[in-house]
């Protein structure tokens, strides 16, 4: 409590500003795990952060105190991006029951076709999977979280790295100070414009290729050098179209902490598919006893909605003898 009172007010200050209300959200986490739930709601008030907003509303439905839960959440979601916009969706129903209010139509999340694989085992689905499924002519790459963030940071890398006031401190900065931070994009809106622009005229392939040579090695938040070989950014960028790229950019800037997570395990490239047919499939893998986390479900619910094709494949293991 003590500590609680010593934090500045805001300062106007957008840099400082921000580890203000990190501090507040850690200070009021640690006033509700040592049961000061009042001291941790006024916490979680001062600060300006979407978990903090969540958490709060939590501690309301807690102390029972339903009416201002309710109140505060259908405020919120105006202005909640899509990872806070699914907590409330599991927070405003309970808090409706509570208060006898009707609740609030869910949006039924879109499903990608599923199916099942029994393989020999137990090993590494994933890799389990792209081995049984990759052909020739059709190679299955086990990227995860890796390919389209890659893209996206080869594209966006002079955005990215945009010199501003408060983003770097040191040359070893692996990136901006403030990536995660709400006007990340806004700092930097005429940088990715442009970035994105390429996409519209097929610069965009020659510019990833560019980026991808000269700044082999260098680290970034993006782009994982392990994974992104150059067959596979060269396979990548015949394959994928750049209006698919494009949406899936606006997605991950839209929320970059939440969205850059939750991508299909496996991508299966299709060079020679017939016109008009796609010429990939992203497939998340799940193993026995194994479901979607959240971030997996609001991926595959936008690529259903813009019609890319996702599937989900559960492995089951082959019985032994």
């Amino acid at each position: 409590e003590q500590l609680a009172t010593e934090v500045p007010a805001a300062s106007g200050n957008r840099w400082l500003d921000a580890r203000r209300s990190r501090l507040l959200l850690t200070l009021g986490q640690t006033a509700e795990r040592s049961g000061e739930a009042e001291q941790a709601l006024l916490l979680y008030a001062e600060s300006n952060n979407s978990e903090a907003r969540i958490r709060r509303l939590r501690v309301l439905e807690r102390l029972g105190r339903y009416q201002e839960g309710y109140e505060l959440a259908q405020a919120a979601l105006g202005q909640a991006r899509e990872s806070e916009t699914q907590a409330l969706g599991r927070l405003l129903p309970r808090l409706a029951r509570k208060l006898n209010q009707p609740a609030p139509q869910a949006v039924k999340a879109a499903e990608a076709p599923t199916y099942v694989l029994e393989l020999p085992g137990p090993q590494s689905v994933e890799r389990a999977v792209a081995e049984h499924l990759s052909t020739a002519s059709t190679p299955v790459f086990y990227v995860e979280n890796c390919l389209i963030t890659g893209l996206f940071g080869l594209l966006l890398w002079p955005a990215i790295f945009k010199p501003l006031p408060g983003a770097f401190f040191h040359p070893f900065h692996s990136g901006p100070a403030d990536l995660y931070r709400e006007d990340f994009v806004r700092q930097r809106q005429a940088e990715i414009d442009a970035c994105l622009a390429q996409l519209d005229d097929g610069r965009y392939r020659e510019t990833m290729r560019a980026t991808w040579h000269a700044k082999q090695g260098i680290t970034s938040p993006f782009v994982h050098w392990g994974v992104l070989s150059e067959p596979l950014l060269t396979a990548a960028l015949s394959c994928l179209p750049a209006a698919h790229l494009r949406v899936c950019f606006i997605r991950l800037l839209s929320d970059l902490k939440h969205n850059r997570a939750g991508l299909p395990d496996l991508i299966q490239l299709m060079p020679d598919a017939p016109a008009g047919k796609p010429r990939y499939r992203m497939i998340e893998v799940k193993g026995p006893g194994d479901r979607l986390q959240d971030n997996q479900r609001r991926w595959i619910d936008f690529f259903c909605r813009y019609d890319m094709p996702v599937e989900v494949c559960h492995v089951r293991w082959q019985p032994t003898s």
